[in-house]
């Protein structure tokens, strides 16, 4: 391969590189068009194009390629006909509605917003997540129209496929919690929800129902299908469920083993072969959020954790969004190495090193660990 084939990624484009393929989103949903991506593609290590695997994480996530998560299986899809669906909000309320439909819904102001969204199961590097442009209405809004009782507490969902779950009423009145008919400028996809929705900002999409057919306005803490199912499972499943500070290292590649157990921690079963001279450029990167809180700094170690460096991050976070960093490592001459990634949020809290101690299953926090395993080249 021609030396200057090898250094237009490794030298000359370096972060500005990822960047180019990383559009700058915020929340601001009048921000340049995510779809609007640029086609030319990134080389890797060895000057070659990258597979799409590969690829820095984009700062909004396809709907294709969105994670799907349901109490029936990842694929379900209750393929739910509108003209037969509406929607009933009853229980402590004053003006209780028997069925609201999707022409009502869509009737009511719409607003648009970006939000995280990660599966409280998701395992330490796991997939379960992904960021996306939601539309719809605010969830306050459309529980006004019932007129909640003084004593209602508590709002209790109902779906489809008799998922249930519920979200404290104060929660539920939030500006940023919506019911959405809407991903990423598209009709909100049949195995995302369709037609309706909860978007609650702050926790993972065990508190985010698809397909909702009834709200009820309650004045208990009613435990859901997840929340009231622990016998058979390690840990207790939170009720609170809010979202806690992560970070992922998305290249070197992980390996994820459907075979292994993913509580080891998050360590990469198979080695990734990176090939380079010593000096040159690795670009190290991947993705990391705080919940309700902002990302403040994340750091890359590539000894084990004995030492650690702060990578760039591609715009300064937001709350309940996603930021995509990038570390450049120049390569030492061979051999294994350990890269970990952590990050630290707008308070001050660092993710802790594991989940020791953890009494609910809430959410992995554990650093990410990828084994590579660094050959000389020339």
């Amino acid at each position: 391969m021609a030396e200057s084939t090898r250094r237009r990624f490794l030298r000359a484009g370096g972060i500005a590189a990822i960047w180019s393929i990383v559009p700058q989103w915020g929340c601001d949903s009048n921000s340049t068009d995510f779809r609007e991506m640029p086609t030319a593609p990134p080389m890797d290590i060895d000057g070659e194009p990258m597979t799409e695997d590969q690829l820095p994480e984009p700062a909004i996530t396809s709907n294709e390629r969105f994670y799907l998560q349901s109490i029936n299986g990842q694929n379900y899809d209750p393929n739910v006909k509108v003209e037969n669906w509406s929607m009933a909000i009853n229980g402590l309320a004053d003006n209780a509605i028997s069925n609201l439909t999707y022409a009502d819904l869509l009737a009511m102001p719409m607003q648009r917003q970006v939000m995280t969204m990660q599966c409280i199961g998701n395992w330490i590097g796991g997939p379960l997540i992904g960021n996306a442009e939601w539309g719809g209405t605010r969830f306050a809004d459309v529980l006004n129209l019932a007129e909640p009782a003084a004593d209602a507490t508590y709002v209790k969902f109902t779906s489809v496929d008799q998922y249930t779950t519920s979200i404290p009423i104060e929660r539920a009145m939030r500006d940023n919690v919506l019911l959405v008919w809407e991903m990423n400028g598209d009709v909100l996809p049949s195995k995302h929800g369709y037609p309706i929705r909860l978007i609650n900002p702050g926790h993972y999409g065990q508190k985010m129902p698809k397909w909702i057919t009834r709200i009820e306005l309650i004045n208990e803490n009613y435990l859901g299908y997840w929340e009231s199912k622990p016998e058979n499972r390690p840990y207790r499943w939170s009720n609170d469920a809010f979202a806690t500070i992560n970070s992922r290292v998305d290249s070197p590649l992980s390996i994820w083993d459907d075979e292994r157990d993913p509580g080891n921690g998050g360590v990469t079963v198979t080695l990734q072969n990176i090939r380079g001279r010593a000096g040159e450029t690795f670009l190290v990167h991947g993705v990391a959020m705080a919940g309700e809180r902002s990302v403040e700094r994340v750091e890359v170690s590539t000894d084990g954790g004995t030492s650690w460096n702060e990578a760039a991050i591609a715009t300064r976070s937001s709350p309940n969004v996603w930021v995509s960093w990038v570390y450049e490592w120049a390569l030492p001459p061979g051999g294994q190495f350990e890269i970990i990634a952590r990050a630290t949020d707008s308070e001050g809290d660092m993710q802790p090193m594991d989940d020791a101690g953890q009494d609910l299953y809430d959410g992995r926090t554990g650093w990410h660990h990828v084994a590579v395993n660094v050959n000389k080249n020339g």
